[in-house]
């Protein structure tokens, strides 16, 4: 199923969560995760709102649209997705209310740092743009990809995570938490994915091609208030990948063989 060995593959799922988690208590020790906040905020304002909005948008959009391409050719991939995506909203969803961490804008003053986008006040632990692409970055590294592509992932995926420090939406401490999580939520999907293999019938791999196919068109046409100016590349993102995955869906639903 994979090119990696077995040391490389033990590398790939624990590497990341790893890190993740000796960072996290490496601020929390210290006590620095405001430091860390500001001073990564501040240096990353020189890059401009517009780099930001738009790399920060690929947490909410990348993960479909690589999942839609992947419809009708890696079913397992696919499969894996979805489990991993089942773990992730899990992680996400039952820390951010019951835990309550406030997000910088309720904590700091306005003048202290830099803000693109609305200002979010709460549910800050952990960050779920950063939890998304992670997850995503995870689910690829550990199938049969070029090391090359998965170290591109794994960049994009850093990238997306600086970007919610860089909106002055979210703690360090914040997107670790989303990395740590996604991560292993791919982890734990590629073991279920394994042993369970309900989803490779061909009628649910339909079903998620559908689905996947309605919520991408759902972007193209949604009406949204926040940055507004990453519009035109997300409808681009979006139509590229509905068009590039025209042929594998064809073949999947026996139109075209």
């Amino acid at each position: 199923m994979r090119e990696d060995t077995s040391f490389e593959l033990k590398a790939w799922r624990w590497g990341v969560p790893l890190v993740s988690l000796v960072l996290m208590l490496l601020l929390w020790v210290s006590g620095a995760n405001t430091q860390v906040f500001l001073a990564l905020n501040h240096t990353a304002s020189n890059l401009g709102d517009t780099f930001w909005s738009h790399v920060t948008v690929l947490g909410d959009v990348v993960s479909l649209l690589i999942i839609l391409l992947m419809c009708g050719r890696r079913p397992q991939l696919v499969w894996h997705f979805i489990l991993a995506a089942l773990f992730a909203i899990l992680w996400t969803q039952s820390l951010k209310s019951p835990l309550g961490v406030m997000r910088p804008p309720a904590v700091l003053d306005m003048s202290q740092f830099h803000l693109i986008g609305e200002a979010f006040m709460g549910n800050s632990f952990p960050s779920g743009h950063t939890t998304t692409i992670f997850l995503i970055a995870g689910v690829l590294c550990l199938h049969r990809f070029p090391m090359s592509f998965k170290l591109g992932m794994l960049g994009l995926a850093i990238l997306v995570g600086l970007s919610r420090i860089a909106c002055g939406v979210h703690w360090p401490l914040d997107v670790l938490g989303g990395a740590f999580g996604g991560w292993l939520a791919a982890a734990a999907g590629e073991w279920v994915s394994l042993r369970w293999k309900a989803g490779l019938h061909v009628n649910f791999q339909r079903a998620m091609a559908i689905l996947l196919t309605v919520v991408a068109l759902w972007i193209i046409f949604r009406d949204t208030k926040e940055f507004v100016t990453t519009v035109p590349f997300q409808i681009l993102l979006t139509t590229l990948a509905i068009g590039f995955s025209v042929p594998s869906l064809l073949r999947l639903f026996g139109y075209k063989r």
